[in-house]
């Protein structure tokens, strides 16, 4: 059981690091103005976090840790379907955190929110295709590592033209994500 002290703290410095985040980039941004804004002093930001980066990646990748366990665990609907679903709720995220995600992607020495994403995606795939074992690609020479990174940081490149045009269809978003995804890892139904 974790202590209400350490779960109040973090989730002060989550929200403090988020709010931050979304008005300066990510590398300008100061242990100590960090420590001020979640109400608490430097030892005690050292004993949660390295950096406010660390801090950064934890508040966002709790709230996409939501998608991944709905993409890995959900056997109801088609892998197709469940992509798409899952896509949505990064997307729902990413809105919640549009000002934020705006800044990074457009503060060239900021790669904490990219990697992040592309991290993030990297894992989840590796997962459900350790979950599917089925899932192979029609050639054998295909490196599933490599093709994993590769549609996880194809995903952020989304990301980032979908933030970067204003746009919230989530629809035509979905469209084109699944319209180049590969088939051999999420089949259709036919």
């Amino acid at each position: 059981m974790t202590d209400a002290r350490i779960v109040r703290t973090r989730a002060a410095l989550h929200s403090s690091i988020t709010d931050l985040a979304a008005h300066k980039p990510v590398p300008t941004i100061t242990v100590s103005e960090l420590a001020v804004r979640a109400g608490i002093n430097r030892v005690t930001f050292y004993k949660h976090y390295a950096s406010p980066a660390e801090a950064l990646i934890a508040a966002l990748g709790s709230e996409l840790d939501t998608a991944r366990e709905h993409f890995v665990s959900d056997a109801s609907d088609s892998a197709v379907s469940t992509v798409a679903t899952t896509i949505r709720l990064v997307l729902d995220h990413v809105d919640r955190h549009r000002a934020l995600y705006q800044l990074a992607i457009n503060t060239p020495e900021d790669g904490v929110v990219p990697n992040l994403l592309a991290d993030h995606f990297t894992g989840s795939l590796q997962q459900y295709l350790a979950e599917h074992p089925e899932l192979t690609p029609p050639n054998p020479e295909v490196d599933v590592t490599i093709a994993v990174r590769f549609f996880a940081h194809g995903l952020v490149g989304a990301i980032k033209a979908w933030i970067q045009e204003g746009s919230t269809d989530r629809t035509a978003f979905i469209a084109t994500v699944l319209s180049y995804s590969p088939e051999w890892m999420f089949p259709t139904d036919d």
